[in-house]
């Protein structure tokens, strides 16, 4: 009996460390436990910029190992700025032309562990109602470190990776202890760094938005299944290597971030829901001015506002809002339901007094509260 066939979604987009990114990629899927005749390796490409080109090295070096040492290679380039959301979405559509069963996302900064497609496509077989099996995520600067144990999301639109800096002891310790009363290991949102994803529920609610661009859009992917019963989970035994690094200072990269979580929470929750938490939000508004001051990217703050007054920005809003609650089979409880209260794990880059003293403890409280009342 064949394995499912999987479309393995890579981007070799022209970052600044790309020469050194996808050849340790492309090295580890040499590797790959998993019949060779049932993965499609899609790479996808637009231009970056700094004008730069991969394409050209990549089919000298790596074509000619297509459907030999490494899996058959379809290499997609295209001239748009439609970010990562708008890449990973030319490679669905490839996978689907390719008969694809599952895709599997995986960062161009990322490097596999043998077994991790293996894992992963038998925990998803295992049940038709998981839509998305993300793996484990360690660091590749030090790979008994965890990058993420499963995205958790902030009732405020925050995410962040759980588990950020523990071991793989502390990991596996936490497994242990989540499959006491989430034996599914239902996470809060998968990470779009190594997840494997159903063809067949992607089809139907659609991959990424790709007017996110970057940012959020695996938050919204995972919403997109959840709010119509489907399993987001981790697998433990699907392992990648993540070279990972949280900076706190990328201007468009903070613009987006926060324009992207108000489209989250102005898409998902429902009115009620909403107005409970507007005045946490606006707490935590109030507080991310000041963070963004002091961080020296106050300009893009002001920039998101700007954006959420726009009127193109409520006819995004309007379509998305209305799609979602016609379409919905789950109360926001449910949604919010493996949603936390505090902000971790990132390190230095959000340990501030205000946050760790006053933020956190407060909204821990009032969550604490306002959740009874969804």
């Amino acid at each position: 009996m064949n394995q499912p066939k999987v479309g393995i979604i890579y981007l070799t987009f022209a970052t600044p460390n790309w020469c050194q990114d996808i050849p340790r990629a492309m090295k580890s899927l040499e590797e790959i436990v998993y019949p060779p005749e049932q993965i499609e390796l899609i790479c996808v490409e637009s231009n970056s910029p700094s004008g730069e080109i991969v394409k050209p090295w990549f089919e000298q070096e790596w074509m000619p190992k297509s459907g030999k040492e490494l899996p058959r290679i379809h290499y997609i380039f295209h001239d748009e700025k439609i970010g990562f959301a708008g890449n990973v979405n030319h490679g669905f559509a490839r996978a689907k032309e390719l008969g694809c069963d599952y895709v599997y996302l995986l960062n161009e900064d990322a490097e596999v562990h043998p077994d991790f497609l293996r894992y992963a496509v038998e925990r998803a077989e295992q049940d038709p109602k998981i839509a998305y099996v993300q793996s484990l995520i360690l660091l590749g600067q030090d790979k008994n470190k965890v990058n993420t144990v499963g995205n958790a999301y902030h009732y405020l639109g925050f995410g962040y990776s759980n588990g950020y800096l523990w071991t793989h002891d502390q990991a596996n310790q936490f497994f242990e202890q989540e499959r006491k009363t989430h034996l599914d290991l239902e996470i809060g949102y998968a990470s779009g760094a190594g997840v494997l994803g159903r063809v067949s529920l992607i089809d139907q609610c659609g991959l990424f938005d790709e007017k996110f661009f970057a940012y959020h859009e695996d938050t919204d992917a995972t919403f997109q299944a959840r709010i119509r019963g489907y399993k987001i989970v981790i697998e433990p035994l699907s392992i990648i290597y993540h070279y990972y690094e949280f900076t706190k200072t990328q201007m468009p990269k903070n613009f987006l971030v926060e324009r992207n979580r108000w489209v989250i929470l102005l898409s998902y929750y429902r009115l009620w829901t909403f107005l409970l938490i507007v005045p946490m939000l606006f707490v935590m508004e109030v507080g991310q001015l000041i963070f963004s001051i002091w961080g020296g990217w106050w300009r893009e703050k002001i920039k998101v506002y700007r954006e959420i007054v726009s009127s193109e920005f409520w006819q995004w809003i309007k379509v998305r809002h209305e799609k979602i609650q016609r379409e919905r089979v789950i109360s926001d409880r449910e949604l919010l339901r493996y949603a936390v209260s505090t902000i971790e794990f990132q390190g230095e880059a959000v340990a501030n007094p205000l946050l760790q003293f006053i933020g956190n403890p407060l909204m821990k409280v009032y969550w604490g509260i306002v959740k009874r009342l969804i």
